[in-house]
């Protein structure tokens, strides 16, 4: 299979009904409740859990989703963020993590693949920039080059640094981020 038919299909599969059902990721909605959020990825049969559903109260639920169809060999794991009230204000598709020596061969090309996939659904970013070199990570940060808004809040696209490996993240936030603009 293309690598062009694998991206159409993960479109269509894991993330189309992101842009017609709900606000966030799959049926998910922002302010939706940890149990609802709960039920909902459960119940989602694009999605897999890793780890028994009577540990979640004891590991939550960052990292116990995966999706089951992979970007070009990747697979990306769900992470959330709740408001003060407790209901969901983003979630993050995690990659798998690379070490140093893939970071311009491996992750550069999950990275255009992301890009290229997440500019399928909603269009053009309203900013875009290169892939981060790898120097410019800090340690336990994000770097986020590419925004969309997508209806109600931003996607984001960027590079994460933990523990001497890299991944992709695709964050999703009900917060409005403004593109940053630089001075030439």
């Amino acid at each position: 299979m293309s690598r062009l038919v694998r991206m159409t299909l993960l479109a269509m599969i894991s993330m189309a009904s992101t842009a017609f059902a709900g606000h966030v990721y799959e049926n998910l909605s922002y302010g939706d409740t940890r149990e609802t959020v709960t039920k909902k990825l459960l119940a989602c049969p694009r999605l897999e859990v890793t780890v028994p559903e009577t540990m979640f109260g004891r590991v939550g639920l960052n990292g116990s989703f995966k999706i089951k169809k992979d970007l070009n060999g990747l697979k990306f794991s769900l992470f959330f963020d709740w408001d003060e009230t407790g209901g969901l204000k983003e979630v993050t598709l995690r990659s798998e993590d690379v070490g140093p020596s893939d970071y311009n061969s491996k992750l550069k090309e999950y990275y255009s693949d992301a890009s290229d996939l997440i500019t399928r659904i909603y269009g053009s970013p309203i900013m875009s920039n290169d892939m981060p070199p790898r120097k410019d990570i800090n340690p336990g940060a994000i770097m986020n080059s590419h925004l969309w808004h997508p209806g109600e809040g931003s996607l984001m696209l960027g590079v994460a640094h933990a523990k001497d490996k890299y991944y992709v993240s695709i964050r999703f936030t009900s917060k409005v981020i403004k593109p940053v603009k630089t001075e030439n």
